[in-house]
């Protein structure tokens, strides 16, 4: 009862120096914090990125590339008639294809938890002008391109699918693997005033939306997704995929999975969810090294100026307090008891720290959320994504051309967010007492080297 009582004494009648002990390992800890949710938004950020466009839970992805450049484009030529022609076609992927029978052998390796073909084209609709009117002059209409993803639904809990949520109708059943059904994007849905129910037209067959889903970040790699069997039945690729999603059964071993995969099929693009991750740009990747590098050594040095200050003024309020302590010797007290009470003034210092620290760490999580710019992510093509844009155009004179291939890059918006964990404060606490502790202990170090006699001889 007497330590406590006298805890609280000295620390009113010092209660400047331990104010301003306090402000200082509460700076160091607010910045912690801050910048612990600005890189966990960051990767938050760029796991949304990539799942939107290779699936959640997605770690390896299989895919060929083109054996030689242009060779797998759209390669549809149409020549004009007496009449406008009206086409709507599934155009080619960007990248080769591969048997749907190397899903079966990539699912067999060890270390595979499951995996599944995908297929992405590019449904395109083309008005074609007649003979008169291209002689005339008159103008060719633009073509009208959509994405449309083919889904395994064996397997629907891997691939771009799977990070969506339907927000409205009904999901994808294994009874559908033969129907016409479609699940359609929220963004193409809003912008053709699509709904659950409504039809919608697939290289020129009618099918049917069975429901709405809301892809992460505004988008996944498809407008429109139908069962996988249909997507090759129309598209003339039967038994044919341009994706292969994989699930490793741990974490740890995914590259030895892509290892393995690599052996299996040589002549495939073998790439793990951590070089997709490396390989988006823009400044999302900008903000993710400044999170992660700049933001970090700022932390550390912060803190370490945070203790050192703490260090030195217990330091100094020890050496001006010589004559009390070697008083308490004299009167009996031990060192250590001398010592163990400068350590609880240190931890309860340290505990107004934390308290402080992690208000000031939420507040500037809370303006990082605020007042951070949106960022872009710029994501390579990489998983058989094939955005809008590959379809064959008619030429001068009617001759039929074909139009350049599609990009290999897309821009995504991305908010930011800064997600302040349990971990993360609970770090910072520790930090903050930790730092505490430190300066008590040079302190009490001081503190146990008085002699009674030093502090009597000070006494006036």
């Amino acid at each position: 009862m007497f330590f406590v009582t006298y805890l609280r004494r000295e620390l009113r009648r010092r209660i400047r120096q331990t104010m301003v002990i306090a402000a200082g390992l509460a700076v160091g800890i607010g910045l912690v914090v801050t910048v612990t949710a600005a890189s966990a938004g960051v990767r938050t950020a760029q796991a949304s990125v990539l799942h939107a466009l290779y699936g959640i839970g997605t770690d390896v992805t299989v895919t060929k590339a083109p054996t030689r450049v242009g060779t797998s484009g759209p390669k549809h030529f149409f020549s004009p008639g007496a009449k406008a022609q009206h086409q709507d076609f599934l155009g080619y992927p960007l990248l080769s294809l591969l048997r749907s029978s190397a899903v079966t052998s990539v699912s067999r390796l060890h270390g595979v938890a499951a995996a599944a073909g995908g297929l992405t084209l590019t449904d395109t609709r083309l008005t074609i002008p007649s003979s008169a009117e291209i002689s005339s002059g008159a103008p060719v209409p633009a073509p009208v391109s959509f994405r449309v993803g083919g889904v395994d639904l064996a397997h629907r809990g891997l691939g771009p699918f799977a990070s969506g949520k339907v927000t409205s109708g009904r999901s994808f059943a294994s009874s559908d693997a033969r129907s016409n059904v479609a699940i359609v994007d929220a963004n193409y849905a809003k912008a053709h005033k699509l709904t659950a129910g409504s039809a919608i037209t697939v290289a020129a067959k009618r099918f049917t939306v069975i429901g709405i889903t809301r892809q992460p970040q505004g988008g996944g790699a498809a407008d429109v997704y139908i069962p996988l069997a249909r997507a090759q039945a129309l598209a003339g690729m039967t038994g044919k995929v341009n994706t292969i999603y994989v699930a490793a059964a741990s974490a740890t071993g995914t590259t030895a999975v892509a290892r393995a995969i690599s052996r299996l099929l040589p002549s495939a693009t073998v790439t793990s969810s951590a070089s997709l991750a490396g390989a988006v740009s823009g400044s999302l990747a900008s903000a993710a090294s400044l999170a992660t590098d700049l933001g970090r050594w700022l932390s550390i040095a912060v803190l370490i100026a945070a203790f050192a200050v703490a260090s030195l003024l217990t330091m100094a309020a020890v050496a001006r307090r010589v004559r009390e302590f070697g008083t308490l010797k004299a009167i009996g007290w031990r060192s250590r008891r001398i010592i163990g009470q400068i350590m609880g003034e240190s931890l309860v210092t340290g505990v107004i720290g934390a308290a402080a620290g992690t208000a000031l760490g939420l507040g500037g999580a809370a303006l990082v959320r605020t007042l951070a710019p949106k960022l872009s992510a710029i994501v390579p093509h990489a998983a058989g994504y094939t955005p809008p844009g590959g379809f064959s155009s008619i030429g001068k004179g009617g001759t039929p051309a074909s139009a350049p291939g599609p990009a290999t890059a897309s821009t995504v918006a991305v908010h930011l967010t800064a997600p302040v964990t349990v971990t993360a404060i609970v770090l910072a606490v520790a930090l903050a007492i930790a730092g505490a502790l430190i300066a008590g202990s040079f302190g009490g170090w001081r503190a146990a080297r008085l002699r009674p006699a030093e502090a009597l001889g000070r006494v006036a």
